[in-house]
């Protein structure tokens, strides 16, 4: 167990203190905040002012729009974080300190035991953080509060989302075996994700083919889980009306997607993400095993 934290404890520290791969992993986060103050932001709130009317106060149409944004923006983070802290694992294979580590009494499964958790506790922590930051912001922006009770069960789907992530991320370190190309990977999923997984545009407007791909994707559900909770929480606290809360779920992609068209209940989905989550696990120790022992 000790050798496990140490190696822990040394991953997180290689990461937080490798200024570029930190800003990096958030780079999807940047991209994402910058189309929603430039045009994303306002064409939601048109759409919403479109389908119910001057209901709603400028500020709380906002307020709504922001906070489904930033549990899209968490979902993305759990894996460009888990991401970046994972290169460690890259360099340590390429300057052959893998090597070195497998002279001393740590074993390949806690070495990979450890990137892993360095990953997850990355992930997790910087992710929570920023929902944390996010609730502040936008309530003394727009005078909206997420409850506690909202927050905190962010929080815990967040545990989730970054093991899910880290499980899927461990897999593609283990296939890929060059930092660069892993850098390169990590500035561009975050924004290709972000259209899969209807975050960054509502799946109405970009069509049922892109639904039926993103259905497939496990970030999809957290996301569409995540966007649920928050948007419940809004409805109750802005009084909307139940007739205008379908047309508010739709417009925010918070709606079950199902499975590549297939009507399955967001609960069966969660499980399938679970699934996939742990058989990347599994994939990811065989081939990781295999290097480590080569």
């Amino acid at each position: 167990m000790r050798t496990v934290f140490l190696f822990t404890r040394r991953s997180i520290r290689l990461f937080l203190r490798d200024r570029a791969t930190v800003f990096f992993s958030f780079l999807s986060t940047i991209i994402l905040l910058g189309l929603y103050f430039l045009f994303i932001g306002k064409s939601y709130a048109d759409g919403i002012r479109a389908a119910i009317g001057d209901f709603l106060s400028h500020d709380s149409i906002y307020a709504t729009v922001y906070i489904q944004m930033i549990v899209g923006v968490l979902v993305l983070n759990s894996l460009s974080l888990s991401l970046g802290a994972f290169s460690i694992i890259a360099r340590d294979f390429e300057s052959r300190r893998v090597d070195g580590f497998l002279l001393t009494p740590a074993k390949p499964s806690q070495l990979l035991a450890a990137y892993f958790s360095g990953g997850l506790i990355v992930s997790f922590v910087l992710n929570s953080f920023t929902w944390l930051l996010s609730v502040g912001i936008i309530g003394l922006a727009f005078g909206y509060w997420a409850s506690a009770s909202t927050i905190l069960a962010v929080i815990g789907i967040l545990i989730f989302a970054s093991v899910t992530s880290c499980s899927i991320m461990l897999l593609m370190i283990a296939l890929v075996k060059s930092s660069a190309a892993i850098a390169v990977f990590s500035g561009v999923a975050g924004t290709f994700l972000g259209f899969l997984c209807g975050i960054y545009m509502p799946y109405a407007q970009l069509g049922k083919g892109v639904e039926k791909v993103g259905s497939l994707l496990p970030l999809t559900h957290l996301t569409i889980w995540l966007k649920q909770i928050v948007l419940a929480d809004a409805f109750r606290q802005l009084d909307i009306a139940a007739e205008f809360q379908d047309v508010l779920l739709e417009s925010f992609s918070a709606q079950e997607v199902g499975l590549a068209g297939l009507n399955i209940p967001l609960g069966g989905m969660l499980l399938y993400t679970a699934v996939f989550a742990l058989a990347c696990l599994f994939f990811a120790g065989r081939i990781a095993g295999r290097r480590f022992r080569g």
